[in-house]
């Protein structure tokens, strides 16, 4: 039985996630902090520290009544940035910016869905071993977005994390359907596959253990 859980988890850990929708070139790197702006909903980057003559002259300026210039950023910018953030190790920070952008959009009554938000909320809750709750966006994500090959590869890495290996392959089949030359499914198909090899030659070795031998009594 341990030697079984052992070889899932190997499996799993073998299992290559897909491409994160938004790039996330600041990954592992000092990301910079946003500034939410919660009348407007708008997400902005908190400009560096400056120091010396120029923190100075920063101080004069915030004695002065001025307006907030600061340039918004796109929806693909935030979903970056929490990418980053997920990378990084700092997915309870990423979980704050979805929750803090899901709400504006409400507020605003933006038409459609943030597909990438979404995507990034569910690893945000794998991050966090909150696997149920990730699984929960993925599925719903399939159903919605049947085209996507990501939520689909997403959800067998689950399955296959708690042993599910038939689920996980047929997860996969689904990706590749949605776009055959995504590679981490290609990649991911061919773990499981040789898993589920490995198993039924266990089994098979097992059922021959219990035929006994001819002539023995």
């Amino acid at each position: 039985m341990i030697r079984s859980s052992f070889s899932v988890l190997a499996v799993c850990a073998c299992l290559a996630a897909g491409p994160a929708f938004a790039a996330s070139p600041d990954a592992g790197t000092g990301l910079p902090s946003l500034n939410f702006n919660p009348d407007t909903g708008a997400f902005t980057e908190a400009p560096p520290p400056e120091h010396g003559w120029q923190a100075f002259a920063d101080l004069l300026k915030q004695a002065a009544p001025s307006t907030d210039t600061a340039i918004p950023l796109t929806p693909e910018q935030v979903s970056g940035h929490v990418a980053a953030l997920i990378d990084a190790g700092r997915a309870d920070e990423a979980l704050d910016i979805i929750g803090k952008q899901k709400a504006a959009r409400e507020i605003q009554a933006a038409l459609g869905v943030d597909v990438q938000l979404r995507y990034q909320e569910g690893r945000a809750l794998a991050a966090l071993g909150r696997h149920d709750e990730a699984m929960a966006v993925w599925r719903q994500m399939t159903t919605d977005y049947p085209e996507l090959p990501e939520p689909w590869n997403a959800l067998a890495i689950e399955y296959a994390r708690q042993g599910r290996l038939q689920l996980a392959r047929d997860a996969l089949d689904m990706a590749l359907v949605s776009d055959p030359s995504f590679a981490p499914a290609l990649e991911n198909l061919g773990h499981v596959q040789m898993r589920l090899a490995q198993e039924s030659f266990a089994r098979a070795r097992a059922a021959g253990d219990k035929i006994p031998a001819p002539g023995a009594q």
